[in-house]
C-alpha cells in the first residue's frame, strides 16, 4: 500500500511539474509575439487552457479582476498548481 501511495504521489508530481513548465512556457511565448497560429503556442493553449478556464468562469462570475492589463486567471491558476505541488511533496511517505 505504502508502494502505491508513493507511486501516485509522485506520478501527480510529475504532471504538476509538466503543467507548471507548460504555464511558464505559455507566458514565454506569449511575450515573444509568436503568432496566435504557431503549433507549440496551439499545443501550449490546449494543455493550458483547462487549468485556467475555471479561474476564468469564476472571476467572470463574480466581476473580479475586470479591465485590468493582467491575466489574473493565469497568475492564480500558476499560484493554486504551485501550491498543491508543494503541498503534495510535504506528504510523508
Amino acid at each position: 500500500m505504502e508502494f502505491f501511495l508513493y507511486l501516485v504521489v509522485t506520478l501527480v508530481d510529475a504532471f504538476l511539474s509538466i503543467m507548471l513548465l507548460a504555464m511558464l512556457a505559455r507566458a514565454i511565448t506569449s511575450f515573444l509575439f509568436m503568432g496566435e497560429e504557431s503549433k507549440l503556442t496551439l499545443f501550449l493553449y490546449s494543455i493550458t487552457e483547462p487549468v485556467i478556464l475555471p479561474f476564468r468562469a469564476l472571476f467572470a462570475k463574480f466581476g473580479w479582476f475586470q479591465g485590468i492589463p493582467l491575466d489574473a486567471a493565469f497568475f492564480f491558476a500558476t499560484v493554486a498548481l504551485s501550491i498543491l505541488q508543494v503541498c503534495l511533496t510535504s506528504i510523508p511517505l
